[in-house]
């Protein structure tokens, strides 16, 4: 019986139902400033043959609104709009992540990505 762990969880089964795989944590952090860069910015995104999942926290500091928008894009084209509050950090784990933009003009803040993905 194998044994595999995954998102803090025990699979067991039993066969060959369960590759071996490595997996990679790689954190990815920076700031954006949308008051002089073209927008959406694209803070993150992946290569094409890596599949990539982790959690996205993005911390909006201050601006010329009181919320932003940043879009969290999937391989298939699927977005999912993330809106935060000025001052505030909006954390969102995603099982499939292509694409990170900030949306909004006139904007600074924080970003960080928390990404794994097999070798």
């Amino acid at each position: 019986m194998k044994k595999l762990t995954l998102k803090g969880r025990d699979i067991l089964c039993g066969g060959n139902c369960c590759p071996e795989q490595n997996f990679i944590q790689d954190e990815i952090c920076g700031n954006f400033n949308t008051t002089v860069a073209t927008t959406p910015l694209t803070v993150y995104s992946t290569e094409a043959t890596v599949f990539v999942g982790g959690t996205v926290s993005i911390y909006y500091d201050r601006g010329t609104t009181p919320t932003i928008t940043a879009t969290v894009t999937d391989t298939a084209g699927t977005a999912f709009i993330l809106t935060i509050p000025r001052g505030n950090t909006l954390s969102q784990t995603f099982n499939d992540i292509d694409t990170v933009t900030i949306d909004s003009a006139g904007a600074f803040g924080k970003y960080c990505l928390t990404v794994h993905y097999a070798t």
